[in-house]
């Protein structure tokens, strides 16, 4: 049995486990072990990531109007991206010397102040300005944390698909709105957990199927109504009338699919293809303990939307990287701690939106460079002499081997990505040290409020001009053409909710990135599973699960 010590949390007083393997990955990392819970560490990295808030700013180098995930009334300078890959963008001219008569925290926040941020993370793009964290997309709008992908629209973390609206967590589909963790599915609207389907609506963890309303963790059907098995005509008649309803009496029927998934048997944690593992949507990996959403990645701990890395610890959207500990946001790294915003980052240690580094220390804005310390360029030989003293230094004043605190954050707490998980008032983030954004008042529309036809066949394209107001905020939101004529196409009917809310709405039927000691609800052993107790799911091991599913 591993070695484990029962700690509590320092910022919010549960109880959690330290195994000596992670005390182990500390010391080799020559950093400090963590007073505070896995829960806890994930909601710092949120703090430094901003995925789906963007804005219009002006850039630091030419005054131009760009799109930026940094709001204009930021302290910090942006520029363009195209502006921050030039080779007349130089961040070394911000290049100062280590002052050993202040903390390096004080140092490095200074150095934030003056150095031009990138407006947005986004690769070989293509008439996709208003994405963010992006790469290899074309024809996108609104679309976060996707790649390899055309036509999204209101999406995050899709990958290799195509058009696509309001989805999260999607891979390799086609036609598909308001889907959450769906894969290989084609022409699917309002689904979770499913894998193969087509023509299908409000689908619950099915495989395989087509064809199909209101149903779940259905394998290989065809024509099925609530679970009930229908010949192809009378379906097909069932389905026109089931169109005409979806639009009068939405919420019902959203009513009716959240009582058939009380009905089901959950499986405890979703691991596929994957050994020796812990935690929840983990696939194709080994070794991993407490990650979630997971891919291809080995012997890892406390990793959360992570791919293709290996003796990764305490990361946060992290990919194919290796021997990374307390990064976030971050591709290609190896050796490296305590990095945000990095790409291509090698024995680097505390910095920030850097490219192709090795051997650096407390830098923001460089790139391909060796032997940096903010910003300033040493000798191989002098570099190993200064990062001595550094280190004497931070052990002195108390920040050696400790993340970057909270307050260093760039962005506004309502704009991160912790705000969705960790929601909190504007005083109380104002209370913890954090910024706030304070939104533009929003113009309001005085004219006579737009109705929105019931029946799509009512509507055309003139709603495209039509300021619509959001029946759950009661915010201006407007349908821009690419989505008119996605409805249009299917049959469906236009939203009333924007897609802000829409958004918020998905990330709700999510259940907690946080495990739970249980049993089993049919065979009564003990599992760990990630559904809260008062959800009232039936919960059951996977040998149960495989029983009662096929």
């Amino acid at each position: 049995m591993a070695y484990t010590v029962s700690m509590q949390c320092t910022k919010c007083d549960q109880q959690f486990e330290q195994s000596k393997k992670e005390v182990e990955v500390y010391k080799k990392f020559d950093a400090e072990l963590p007073t505070i819970c896995p829960d806890c560490r994930h909601h710092r990295h949120l703090i430094f990531r901003n995925e789906r808030n963007i804005f219009y700013n002006t850039s630091h180098v030419t005054g131009k109007k760009i799109v930026s995930m940094i709001p204009p009334t930021s302290p910090f300078r942006v520029i363009d991206q195209d502006e921050w890959w030039s080779d007349k963008f130089d961040a070394s001219i911000y290049a100062r010397d280590y002052d050993f008569n202040k903390p390096f925290f004080e140092q490095f926040k200074d150095l934030q102040k003056e150095v031009p941020r990138w407006a947005r993370l986004f690769v070989n793009c293509e008439n996709s300005e208003f994405t963010n964290n992006s790469a290899e997309v074309k024809d996108c709008y609104l679309t976060f944390s996707s790649y390899e992908s055309e036509n999204l629209y209101y999406c995050t973390r899709v990958f290799k698909s195509n058009t696509c609206i309001d989805c999260m967590n999607i891979k390799e589909s086609e036609y598909c709105s308001r889907c959450m963790d769906c894969q290989k599915c084609y022409n699917v609207h309002y689904s979770q957990s499913s894998e193969g389907c087509s023509d299908s609506y409000f689908l619950y963890d099915c495989r395989n199927c087509q064809n199909c309303i209101l149903s779940a963790q259905l394998r290989n059907k065809e024509y099925c109504i609530l679970n009930k098995q229908y010949e192809k005509n009378e379906y097909e008649k069932h389905k026109k009338e089931f169109l005409k309803n979806l639009a009068r009496n939405k919420r019902k029927i959203e009513g009716e699919f959240k009582e058939l998934k009380k009905t089901l048997f959950y499986k405890n944690l979703r691991l596929i293809n994957t050994e020796n593992s812990l935690g929840d949507f983990i696939t194709g990996s080994k070794g991993i303990t407490n990650g979630f959403y997971v891919v291809d990645c080995e012997d890892c701990f406390n990793v959360r939307d992570c791919s293709k890395c290996k003796d990764c610890y305490d990361n946060l959207a992290n990919e194919e990287s290796e021997l990374c500990l307390e990064v976030d946001t971050s591709y290609e790294l190896y050796n490296s701690k305590f990095c945000t915003y990095g790409v291509s980052l090698r024995d680097v240690t505390y910095c920030e939106q850097c490219f192709k580094l090795e051997d650096c220390f407390g830098c923001i804005g460089m790139k391909q460079e060796k032997n940096l310390i903010l910003n300033k360029k040493y000798t191989k030989e002098e570099y190993g002499k200064m990062m001595k003293r550094i280190k004497e230094h931070m052990l002195k004043t108390g920040e050696w081997g400790k993340p970057f605190p909270p307050h260093l954050s760039p962005w506004p707490y309502n704009i991160t990505t912790a705000y969705g998980y960790y929601p909190l008032t504007k005083e109380e983030a104002l209370g913890k040290g954090y910024m706030w954004h304070e939104e533009q008042q929003e113009a309001k529309h005085f004219g006579k409020k737009y109705e929105i036809p019931i029946d799509i066949n009512d509507v055309d394209e003139s709603i495209c001009d039509k300021i619509l107001v959001c029946e759950k905020t009661g915010k201006n939101y407007k349908v821009i053409p690419q989505e008119f004529k996605f409805y249009k196409t299917f049959n469906l009917p236009i939203p009333r909710i924007s897609p802000d809310q829409r958004y918020k709405d998905l990330l709700a039927l999510q259940p907690p990135k946080k495990l739970r000691d249980t049993t089993c609800h049919t065979c009564k052993i003990p599992i760990k599973t990630v559904y809260p107790e008062e959800s009232g799911y039936k919960v059951v091991c996977e040998k149960c699960y495989l029983e009662k599913v096929y």
